[in-house]
């Protein structure tokens, strides 16, 4: 044990970075996140960034602690709007939470709110069956 009663500082580290990354995600008007955002991930989200090429020390801390971050992320689904059906970790349980690898046939792009049924706001069997046939 070193001497603040760290069991072991890589494992210490790797948490403190994750939540530094979950709060650049959760504060969007953060001077850092600001900053990162500008530099690494334009167009998309601080989870969906790319590590990038010739990155700064600190982005690749941080980016390196994503797998992580997304280990303990679970998407509470709403609307489903936002929630992409083959690449977010969005069904409920102990498992990797994704869904198991898609149909030949299925639309890489399916968000969860295409499998809801917009009168209701119950799942859309009809489209369920297709879909997961």
């Amino acid at each position: 044990m070193g001497g603040l009663g760290f069991r072991d500082l890589k494992v210490f580290n790797e948490a403190f970075l994750a939540k530094q990354l979950w709060r650049m995600f959760q504060e969007n008007n953060s001077v850092a996140q600001r900053v990162f955002k500008a530099q690494y991930y334009k167009n998309s989200s601080i989870l969906d960034a790319a590590r990038g090429w010739s990155p700064s020390y600190t982005w690749r801390s941080l980016w390196g602690s994503k797998a992580l971050l997304l280990e303990g992320l679970k998407w509470r689904v709403g609307d489903g709007r936002t929630i992409r059906v083959w690449d977010d970790a969005w069904l409920p349980g102990p498992s990797s939470s994704l869904v198991p690898t898609p149909q030949l046939n299925s639309d890489r792009e399916l968000m969860v709110l295409d499998l809801i049924c917009a009168d209701t706001h119950d799942w859309n069997v009809n489209i369920l069956e297709q879909v997961f046939e």
